[in-house]
């Protein structure tokens, strides 16, 4: 549906400042894919170059089998009617009904009363606002306001729905709901939708895909489950801190963590799952294969795209060729497996 290949984005004036630098990017009809990034990083720079508000100096932006970066300004007019876009401030007309500023775009195109009606009641009820039609933005709260918003960039039954920082003027519940109806729109009018974004958490919430970038450069992309279950850059593993945190809960961290093993020491073990890894206890087997004494200390279970993750931190002890021959057993199989160091068996 959307493939970026090799666009730049430089501006030129006093100071030469290069926003975007060979971003490669194919995102599927109908998926929902997070770009997440910090201020400054290029993001909001590469989803307006997706409708072209910014042209690109390099590079293709191919929407729907069309390159939008060959197209005239009347053909790009036509092409952006396909291509929604909604906003972290809502840009909403504040003399205008909820009804009216749902409306304004198809009185743009020209659209008759009846034509508009017929496109907005169904919207209306979509984003749960039939009973706000006749309010203005003055008497409507936050999330009704995205609503609107969102509405508005849905009358004009596009292909592509692009999110710039859509919920960050949002409290934490009204973006849940917010990101739930999208999650909705994505499904039920299957709408490819490209959200921008400086949280993990909404890029957890609802996207299949994610892109991290990092000064102007995409520098990890892929599956959000496999971003999350195995980051490569040090940017991607801060971003997934702030939801799955890699770092010893604050109830170990006490604990004389050492590098090396001494004979009184044990091992200390860091295990991440995707999913039902085995049929077997893998603890029990730790235990019964390898003669081993295995101690929880930290366990937890998420879910990323409806799939269970589940991270255990135990200790290990035992003889020291069995507690080798436990690690090979557990690098076998389909799960993350880190030692995170020792620490005195009378810990």
């Amino acid at each position: 549906m959307i493939d970026l290949r090799h666009v730049g984005k430089t501006y030129r004036g006093a100071h030469e400042v290069e926003a975007l630098r060979d971003i490669n990017l194919h995102i599927p009809a109908g998926s929902i894919c997070g770009i997440i990034g910090l201020s400054g990083a290029g993001k909001s720079t590469l989803i307006r170059c997706i409708n072209m508000l910014e042209r690109p100096t390099a590079g293709e932006v191919i929407v729907d089998g069309k390159d939008l970066t060959s197209l005239g300004e009347r053909e790009l007019r036509e092409e952006r009617k396909h291509i929604g876009m909604i906003f972290q401030h809502f840009n909403l007309l504040s003399n205008r009904t909820v009804y009216d500023n749902i409306a304004f775009p198809l009185e743009l195109a020209g659209l008759g009363k009846e034509e508009r009606a017929r496109r907005i009641e169904p919207i209306l009820e979509l984003v749960g606002l039939s009973d706000r039609r006749h309010n203005y933005p003055s008497q409507l709260s936050g999330g009704q306001k995205q609503r609107v918003g969102i509405a508005r960039a849905l009358v004009s039954e596009p292909k592509v729905l692009l999110c710039d920082e859509a919920t960050s003027a949002l409290d934490p519940q009204t973006t849940k709901s917010i990101l739930a109806l999208l999650k909705d729109i994505n499904q039920r009018l299957q709408l490819t939708i490209v959200l921008i974004t400086h949280e993990m958490q909404v890029i957890k919430e609802i996207c299949n895909q994610v892109a991290v970038i990092e000064n102007g450069e995409i520098i990890e992309q892929g599956a959000v489950i496999d971003i999350f279950t195995k980051p490569s850059s040090p940017t991607t593993k801060e971003f997934i801190g702030d939801v799955l945190s890699d770092a010893l809960p604050e109830s170990l961290q006490h604990l004389p963590i050492q590098t090396q093993r001494t004979p009184d020491a044990d091992l200390i073990l860091r295990l991440s799952f995707v999913g039902d890894v085995t049929d077997e206890p893998l603890l029990g087997n730790l235990i019964r294969k390898f003669d081993l004494n295995v101690s929880i200390l930290y366990a937890t279970v998420d879910y990323i795209q409806e799939r269970p993750f589940g991270r255990l931190i135990v200790t290990v002890d035992g003889h020291e060729g069995r507690v080798n021959d436990a690690l090979a057993y557990l690098r076998a199989l389909p799960i993350e497996s880190e030692v995170i160091g020792y620490v005195s068996g009378n810990h």
